[in-house]
């Protein structure tokens, strides 16, 4: 046994390894800067907008009716939606920052890309939710109803976006470590994606049968979203 060790060899390096070099903080990425710059000139440019907007939004929050009413101004709604458009880049920057939504193919996008990504990804699953609008539009229900739930979840964009904002001041300040921040976000976008859900059934049912609200609800609402999880979870 001692002739053994007295003639072994010693394979690895006798010079202690250099230490690896860290991998770059999400911000310090030339990409995500100017993604972040670009969000922040366009909430502060939109903010006249969003102030207007605050009454109207408020009252689609606490009634069915006000996401109607909303609908039925031709320039509330159209500021509605280049405000919904504005707030949800800083969304899908919070989302690619805490690693919230990360398909297994984004492991082959280098870094600096993967927001571009999640931006494109997040503009994909607005045009499937498009057609399918197209494809499941009841023939029965007024144009207005029909464009008061089609674009209903834009008001909740923006409510989102505020909370994941804030939550991540919070976070920030106090040093909150990444993995409890990510738990709280994903709460927030549960909680927000849930109750415009239950406000979407609320203004089918004001027109709709039972049945026909769960039929259009599944077609306009959670197919889409069913095919974003499945192709964030499968691919």
């Amino acid at each position: 046994m001692q002739e053994l060790f007295r003639n072994g060899t010693l394979d690895m390096s006798a010079v202690p390894w250099g230490t690896l070099p860290d991998a770059p903080a999400w911000s310090d990425l030339l990409t995500n800067r100017i993604l972040a710059t670009v969000a922040v000139i366009l909430l502060i440019i939109n903010l006249p907008e969003f102030f207007r907007l605050v009454p109207q939004l408020l009252y689609c929050y606490d009634r069915p009716r006000g996401a109607v009413t909303l609908e039925h101004s031709l320039g509330m709604a159209r500021s509605r939606n280049l405000t919904a458009l504005c707030y949800a880049l800083p969304v899908c920057l919070i989302a690619d920052r805490f690693a919230l939504m990360r398909p297994h193919f984004f492991a082959g996008i280098p870094a600096e890309w993967t927001a571009p990504a999640l931006i494109a990804l997040t503009v994909a699953f607005l045009l499937v939710r498009a057609f399918f609008q197209l494809l499941f539009r009841p023939r029965r229900m007024s144009h207005e109803i029909f464009a008061t739930v089609r674009h209903n979840p834009y008001n909740y964009v923006i409510l989102l976006a505020l909370m994941m904002l804030l939550t991540v001041g919070v976070c920030t300040v106090f040093h909150v470590p990444d993995p409890v921040a990510e738990r709280i976000l994903l709460g927030e976008i549960a909680a927000v994606f849930l109750f415009a859900i239950f406000r979407s059934v609320q203004i089918l049912a004001s027109c709709c049968s039972v049945f026909s609200t769960f039929l259009y609800l599944c077609g306009l609402e959670l197919l889409p979203a069913a095919l974003l999880v499945a192709s964030v979870v499968l691919f």
